[in-house]
């Protein structure tokens, strides 16, 4: 039987390359998951030929039971091995829709909110009420979906609701939210994308127009007053049970610290070094070093 420490399915040149390089640090056996090889790596799972200990879960989809990652994240947890993020969770804790009322529920700030079901869709109409309370224009967003598909940022009518609904067939519940101003910080939109990696808080500047990214600094953190990002982020993790996942948090004009995209599961690790709006290298490498040294606890335990 082939035992592998570590497996990671997901490929990004700096983040499995530094997975590779501190697998080796760490005297841990390493296997990169891709696509080529998947399949035949999931039938030799499920035969018993191999073992995995620590599987890295970036590829598949939740949304899509047959999915051949999910599948495999299913396969490993199965056999005793530590899956990250569970298989298990990962398709409640991302449902947006679901996860929304767990966040209310326990007093996490989130923006104004309308949810609607699908079988909703041909009857809905926004009322002078419905626009008071989220605004015109508003943002609807898919219960459930990734990848920013569905999602619109200046709806006004009922046709944008029902367009998102088309570019989001899978979903089940729509989420119509206020549009949130944030403040502007050193000539900086207060807007943040933040890193949950077992419990360590990784936040950025980040431009939703661009999807720059840019690290805060522990001066700043300090300057701006942003220590309660790492208050709303460590209860999301609680609340969802995940182990890695960004979120935005944005400080609005009012003072008020807001989580807007509450949980997204597989994280974008391409590397600043190689796309203009990717993630700083440093916290690239970080998150991998978190990894391996999780890895290490859990083939040691």
């Amino acid at each position: 039987m082939s035992v592998y420490d570590v497996a990671l399915a997901y490929e990004e040149e700096l983040f499995s390359s530094c997975l590779r390089q501190l697998c080796g640090e760490y005297s841990l056996s390493f296997f990169l998951v891709e696509l080529l090889w998947v399949r035949e790596f999931l039938d030799k799972l499920i035969r018993g030929e191999i073992e995995v200990g620590v599987l890295i879960d970036m590829a598949s989809d939740p949304y899509d039971p047959a999915d051949i990652y999910y599948r495999l994240a299913r396969e490993v947890k199965a056999a005793g091995g530590h899956v990250v993020d569970d298989p298990d969770i990962t398709p409640s804790s991302t449902h947006k829709g679901k996860l929304h009322k767990i966040l209310v529920d326990n007093g996490v700030p989130v923006p104004e909110t309308i949810i609607i079901g699908r079988e909703e869709l041909p009857t809905f109409r926004l009322t002078d009420e419905t626009k008071n309370r989220i605004g015109v224009p508003f943002v609807v967003k898919p219960g459930w979906g990734s990848g920013g598909r569905g999602v619109i940022l200046n709806a006004i009518s009922e046709i944008d609701i029902l367009k998102s609904s088309q570019q989001a067939p899978h979903s089940d519940r729509f989420m119509l939210q206020r549009r949130l101003v944030p403040t502007v910080l050193d000539n900086r939109p207060g807007w943040f994308r933040v890193f949950h990696v077992f419990g360590e808080i990784i936040p950025c500047w980040w431009l939703p127009a661009t999807g720059a990214y840019e690290m805060v600094s522990p001066l700043q953190r300090h300057q701006f007053g942003l220590q309660p990002i790492e208050g709303i982020v460590h209860r999301i993790a609680q609340l969802s049970r995940m182990e890695f996942f960004s979120t935005e948090v944005a400080l609005t004009e009012e003072g008020r610290f807001v989580a807007v995209d509450y949980l997204n599961d597989e994280c974008d690790m391409h590397a600043k070094s190689y796309w203009p709006s990717g993630v700083p290298d440093e916290i690239v490498r970080r998150v991998a070093l978190l990894m391996v040294q999780k890895a290490v606890t859990v083939v040691h335990k």
